[in-house]
């Protein structure tokens, strides 16, 4: 049989974990790897992984990369940038992301992502933790309810699994003047857990006719001084809701938590988190449902870890899949890929 083609589109650490892995699978191969900065450009890819070269050298051209014979793109951008993933489409590459793709049918691109697919004869899947994993819970979670009155998810995320980057991008440390002047932009990334919770809606029959989104702050009760500065009364925990409403009234929710860590934030912060794990998924109905669920190693990197396994784990179905967008539930239930031992 012959191996599966894959392309890693952006090389941040999620992407050099996913290097690293590909380079172990017997039945899949690298062939191409896209990076956006250009210190990166003619890098062997193995090189920027950390391991042995594999004789891939990185591009920043997008024609270039288009122009290479391949089954699938890992695709790992900063945001939803669906003006790269169309033309991906187009070329007759499948695409699974861990930023894009789980319910874009709220865009104004959707039709064109529809036309890519058909054109390329491809697919399109987006995965990941959260969205992602936390979505596949609560479909999971509500097959125990006879009938689903509303799905609330939460997630919490200790600052240990941030990177110095994500905690200055997002306002760690920046007052509450300073946070809600740029909070309609700054946290717009988050907007696609609202695709999330309308897709949950509609597979498990929930109406819905809204949305809601809200930020909120938590300060600080005392200074941090670790990966960024953080003064007491600064931010130290971010909390995302969002939803999807019928009548004003949310009828499935996804909860986002991060903090700097226990001690540098309220009681009352902590009291909302999941009571156990990092997820957790509440399914009200006859009868109510509830899972959590945790990830956990000695590293602070395996959230990352974690969702980009997640996404090479999801090639084989995705590649066999008939072409167009898929969701958890068009592909068979991940399994472990076969690995060569490491080196």
């Amino acid at each position: 049989m012959d191996k599966i083609k894959v392309i890693q589109w952006y090389t941040g650490e999620i992407a050099r974990h996913q290097i690293r892995v590909l380079a172990r699978s017997p039945d899949m191969e690298l062939v191409g790897a896209f990076v956006f900065h250009e210190e990166k450009v003619g890098i062997d890819a193995g090189e920027l992984a950390g391991i042995d070269t594999l004789g891939i050298t990185t591009t920043s051209n997008m024609e270039e990369i288009l122009a290479i014979d391949a089954d699938v793109v890992l695709y790992n951008p900063p945001l939803e940038r669906y003006d790269d993933i169309i033309p991906i489409l187009t070329s007759g590459k499948n695409v699974i992301s861990i930023m894009a793709g789980w319910n874009p049918t709220a865009h104004k691109c959707y039709p064109d992502i529809v036309e890519a697919c058909k054109k390329g004869n491809v697919s399109l899947f987006g995965t990941g933790l959260n969205p992602g994993l936390s979505y596949e819970l609560a479909i999971m979670a509500s097959s125990c309810c006879t009938d689903v009155e509303s799905v609330y998810i939460k997630t919490c995320e200790q600052q240990a699994s941030l990177s110095e980057v994500f905690l200055q991008h997002f306002g760690f440390g920046k007052s509450q003047e300073e946070l809600r002047s740029n909070a309609d932009t700054t946290y717009a990334i988050f907007h696609n857990l609202m695709d999330i919770t309308d897709l949950i809606s509609d597979k498990i029959g929930l109406p819905r006719d809204g949305r809601k989104f809200d930020v909120d702050f938590e300060p600080a009760t005392k200074d941090y001084e670790e990966k960024i500065t953080v003064k007491q009364g600064s931010m130290a925990g971010l909390l995302i809701t969002a939803s999807s409403t019928h009548a004003g009234i949310p009828v499935a929710t996804i909860e986002v938590r991060f903090l700097l860590g226990d001690e540098y934030v309220s009681e009352a912060f902590l009291a909302g988190r999941p009571k156990a794990g990092w997820i957790e998924v509440d399914v009200r109905g006859t009868p109510g449902s509830r899972i959590y669920h945790e990830v956990y190693m000695e590293e602070d990197i395996i959230g990352t870890w974690s969702t980009g396994t997640r996404a090479i784990y999801a090639i084989p179905g995705v590649v066999a899949a008939p072409a167009g967008l898929l969701s958890p539930l068009d592909l068979p239930i991940p399994h472990k890929l076969p690995l060569r031992a490491e080196k």
